[in-house]
């Protein structure tokens, strides 16, 4: 029934859309982490703005947002609904809790670049021992190599997005997770059009660049209860 399309929407979204990033700002630094660095909310302008520790933390969370709104969905609706409508329904939550970390309504639809919460939405699917473990080593290769974290994102998420096509087509997991795969690489790919530009033209900062302070905009869009 399309009811349970849009709860399961709009509860995702309001899920992904939960800006850890700019909390950990907030409560380690006092500062708005949309005014440093690359603006975005996500654990590679963490990393860069706040150190190592407010990143693997901001990381965590992310990753388990997404993956709690994914795996909630299966045990909520498989039982009454089966496992084809639950799959499917796994997909949606997985695209809303990407879009709500991409956009989120808290902070003025400014937030992440949705990899951590792909990862999470990847880890939920069931198949946590056929992508993630792989996909972590992938990542830990290219950033201990390259050291560009926006390289890292929009590889390992693009080689998650195959695995799931190539293993929809093995029939080893419904065809609702390659198309969630492929919207998911499609959102990253967006929302990195810029890192991709200057990788290209060789300026995008490497980890541990980059992490100034941006010149004073437009004053963000916040919800009363975010004037902290």
């Amino acid at each position: 029934m399309v009811w349970q399309y849009v709860v399961v929407a709009v509860a995702s979204y309001l899920m992904g859309a939960i800006p850890n990033g700019w909390l950990v700002g907030k409560l380690t630094r006092g500062i708005d982490i949309r005014e440093y660095g690359s603006g975005a909310t996500g654990t590679a302008n963490v990393l860069r703005s706040l150190g190592l520790r407010p990143a693997l933390l901001v990381l965590l969370a992310d990753v388990l947002k997404a993956y709690v709104a994914v795996l909630a969905t299966w045990y909520i609706f498989e039982p009454y609904e089966g496992a084809n409508t639950a799959h499917n329904l796994q997909a949606v939550a997985g695209v809303a809790a990407i879009i709500g970390h991409d956009w989120p309504a808290y902070l003025g639809f400014k937030g992440g670049k949705g990899v951590a919460a792909t990862y999470g939405s990847f880890a939920a699917m069931l198949f946590f021992p056929l992508t993630v473990p792989g996909l972590l080593a992938v990542a830990v290769a290219i950033v201990l190599t390259f050291r560009y974290m926006s390289l890292m994102s929009v590889i390992t998420v693009l080689m998650g997005g195959a695995a799931f096509l190539g293993l929809a087509l093995a029939g080893v997991v419904p065809y609702a997770f390659a198309i969630f795969g492929g919207i998911a690489s499609a959102l990253v790919l967006f929302q990195h059009r810029e890192n991709i530009r200057r990788l290209l033209a060789g300026t995008e900062p490497k980890i541990g660049e980059g992490g100034r302070r941006r010149l004073q905009g437009p004053a963000q869009r916040l919800w009363p209860f975010h004037k902290m």
